[in-house]
């Protein structure tokens, strides 16, 4: 299977957040998902650790600005 079509495994099985152990199988458009594949191959990454990257920028950013804005929340 080739690595830019997306259909190999991610070489990496942890993040600096822990063990990579539970999948996220997410329905995208055609478009969204071949530019996804060319971004994670510009990056020198398959589309797994690519999207994982991204996700993991944006749910823990996102979970620091909250916390700055509401310290009720955090």
């Amino acid at each position: 299977m080739d690595e830019l079509d997306g259909n190999v495994e991610s070489r990496v099985v942890a993040s600096k957040y822990g063990k990579c152990l539970s999948r996220c199988d997410i329905p995208m458009a055609e478009d969204t998902h071949d530019k996804l594949i060319a971004l994670a191959g510009l990056a020198g990454m398959t589309k797994a650790e690519y999207a994982r990257l991204i996700i993991e920028r944006h749910i823990y950013g996102a979970a620091d600005q909250i916390q700055r804005r509401d310290p009720l929340l955090g």
